[in-house]
């Protein structure tokens, strides 16, 4: 850096001074409220009630019938002791809907809502008008200062082009005795807050609009030739795709009109259509029953759970290692047990292994004991019993229109911290008295919470010109 006696890049005509707009009583409260350290408590409560989600459990989505829910915070309140009725009381098992974490989410967006009108304000301040005077009324309130003696030669015009010659932007005015210099360090660094806290409340935004538009169902299962109809979305039913290497690995969604597409999961378990969001969350064994007579007539089957209507066939799930099922076949007065285990080694099985029994009504002694591990055809009496494994998933679908919006809030958002690490923004404010011989210029530096090196930058300014009081 150099001195030089040209003329300053910039100038501005002499302005009444500005007033210090903080003095109003409704501008304190507003800065109050958008100030850093509310914004921090807030923020960690609202991260501490997300966290808190991720480690209690909450109400699943399939779960929004009234009587439903209350049974299933009933029985998770119960696994919490003395404490589960209060926790259930305050919503902790059902964040998301719950009308304190709504209101401090809702606090969170006023107050970046106020923040973004502060950064939009203070950008146009300093990038469209700046004003030096303006600018020593709040010098006092910024972070660092420091003095320096200069000799006449090196006095306003010099200091306005070497930083000039840096890369700063340089409006100076006059003041009494004094030429006032307000220096801008960088543009992307001013309008850097502005994409943070406008790309933050875009996402905030986002998640409440989807809360309003978009659905969630949980827990579906889907097996090999049985279709699930959404509930949220009456013209579309899942379907899963064939069994390929002991693995479901598509699942198509009909939407009437023999319009059927069907998509393939990633290797985290994920697919997309449409809009639709897939996840699959488990996988396990299944089995297709059916019955036929002596004849080779179809025998209908009936499931026990709820006594549903009879079918000519029946798709069984294990959802859990050891897990049974039973149904029914009502014109032979039998009951079918059958029990899913992941491996029989000790009796020559090595995979998913199914025993199968068949008892008559008011009886102990099976008619049918049998291990099979896979298709099978058994005796029965004069009928057969005909099962076909294969493997079932357990799928999560969700429905939210608002995504590209939490994206772009998302990308917004890391736009403007890259550019504030990339050229953090800075105020220097110079005040250089105009008389001869040895002046002192005094300086304040107002630098971004991304410009780290501000310290040592106006250190190694101030010893350029002869520094004799350090930086405070």
């Amino acid at each position: 850096m150099t001195r030089s006696d040209s003329s300053p890049a910039v100038s501005s005509p002499a302005a009444l001074p500005t007033p210090d707009n903080t003095a109003h009583p409704i501008d304190r409260l507003y800065r109050a409220l958008a100030s850093d350290r509310v914004l921090a408590v807030v923020a960690v409560l609202v991260g501490a009630a997300l966290l808190a989600s991720l480690l209690l459990p909450q109400l699943p989505a399939d779960r929004s019938e009234p009587e439903a829910a209350a049974r299933w915070l009933a029985e998770t309140a119960g696994q919490f002791g003395s404490l589960g009725g209060l926790m259930a009381g305050v919503g902790v098992f059902n964040l998301w809907n719950s009308f304190w974490f709504q209101a401090l989410a809702g606090l969170l967006a006023f107050i970046l809502l106020l923040r973004l009108g502060l950064a939009i304000g203070n950008a146009l301040r300093r990038l469209r008008d700046p004003d030096p005077r303006a600018a020593a009324s709040q010098a006092q309130r910024w972070p660092l200062h420091a003095a320096v003696h200069l000799e006449q030669d090196a006095g306003s015009a010099g200091l306005q082009q070497d930083l000039v010659n840096e890369g700063w932007r340089v409006v100076s005015t006059t003041q009494g005795g004094n030429d006032l210099v307000i220096a801008e360090r960088s543009r992307a660094g001013v309008i850097a807050p502005i994409l943070v806290t406008g790309g933050l409340l875009v996402v905030l935004v986002g998640l409440w609009l989807g809360q309003l538009v978009g659905w969630q169902e949980s827990g579906l299962t889907l097996a090999p030739g049985e279709t699930v109809v959404l509930a949220n979305h009456p013209d579309s039913a899942l379907s899963a795709g064939p069994d390929v290497d002991g693995a479901l690995s598509e699942i198509s969604i009909d939407r009437g009109a023999s319009v059927s597409e069907t998509v393939t999961f990633s290797a985290g378990g994920a697919a997309r259509l449409d809009g639709i969001a897939l996840n699959r969350r488990s996988q396990g064994p299944a089995l297709a029953v059916s019955a036929a007579g002596p004849g080779g007539e179809t025998l209908q089957l009936q499931r026990m759970e709820a006594q549903p209507e009879s079918a000519p066939s029946l798709t069984l799930v294990f959802d859990q290692p050891r897990s049974e099922q039973v149904f029914l076949l009502p014109d032979r007065q039998l009951v079918f047990s059958i029990v899913s285990f992941p491996a029989l080694p000790e009796r020559g099985f090595s995979g998913p292994t199914f025993l199968v029994q068949a008892f008559r009504a008011g009886q102990r002694e099976p008619l049918l004991n049998a291990f099979v591990d896979g298709d099978a055809s058994l005796s029965v009496g004069e009928d057969m019993l005909h099962l076909s494994a294969g493997q079932f998933i357990t799928v999560d679908v969700s429905y939210d229109p608002t995504r590209p919006l939490i994206w772009l809030g998302m990308a917004l958002a890391i736009l403007g911290v890259a550019l504030a690490l990339w050229r953090p923004a800075g105020q220097l404010l110079l005040s250089v008295p105009r008389e001869s011989g040895h002046i002192a210029v005094q300086a304040s530096l107002n630098p971004a919470w991304s410009w780290r090196e501000a310290n040592r930058w106006l250190a190694a300014w101030t010893a350029t010109y002869g520094q004799e009081d350090q930086p405070s």
